[in-house]
């Protein structure tokens, strides 16, 4: 099941809610005239996820496209300059397009305890002051911020401590929207909730 949301910035999202089996999505994807030999071999894990994400794309664009990768893993479409990110979970895929500025998107359930135990590993000493050791959603939100600069950026490599510093935010149950700093670079991103998961956009600060 597909839902669209529209973001700050022109920026749209396509979310895949998986609730099919792997054949149910290959049968989709074949009456589109999506290509997915390529996946019968895969584990059905990745059968799932690679059927819906081909979906979203034939959605976004009109007609099935051929998904490439840059040599940092950061997806583009041959001859498009529309710019993609894209987030798998266990439960949704998600397609984030911009026409005009670089994007970074990231998808996470609103329910995973482990982020509390990892907080040193991705808050840097200044977020940990004005982010509760207990406050799950904003540890979940600010889990999403940093990976989602780091899709915008293109660069895997960036120390997700302090290479990404956000900005003091408060989660709110609708909309969040938060600033994060990548060297010279400043993001606003906006966090919202949906089927379980908190769904983050990164994009440029314009001021």
């Amino acid at each position: 099941m597909m839902h669209e949301m529209t973001y700050p910035g022109g920026s749209r999202v396509l979310v895949w809610r998986l609730e099919e089996d792997a054949p149910r999505l290959l049968s989709l994807c074949r009456e589109q005239g999506i290509p997915v030999e390529d996946l019968i071999d895969q584990p059905v894990k990745r059968q799932r996820e690679k059927a819906a994400e081909r979906l979203l794309l034939c959605q976004a664009f009109g007609h099935p496209v051929t998904l490439s990768h840059t040599s940092q893993g950061a997806p583009y479409i041959e001859g498009v300059t529309v710019n993609i990110s894209i987030t798998h979970t266990m439960r949704l895929v998600a397609l984030a397009l911009n026409d005009n500025d670089i994007i970074g998107l990231d998808a996470e359930q609103i329910d995973r305890q482990q982020v509390l135990r990892v907080r040193d590993k991705f808050l840097n000493a200044s977020e940990q002051q004005f982010i509760d050791s207990n406050d799950l959603a904003a540890h979940i939100i600010a889990w999403t911020a940093k990976e989602a600069v780091i899709k915008a950026e293109r660069n895997s490599a960036i120390d997700w401590t302090e290479g990404i510093r956000l900005e003091p935010f408060v989660p709110n149950s609708q909309e969040t929207t938060l600033i994060a700093h990548c060297g010279s670079k400043r993001y606003v991103l906006t966090t919202r909730p949906m089927d379980g998961h908190y769904i983050t956009v990164a994009t440029p600060a314009t001021d």
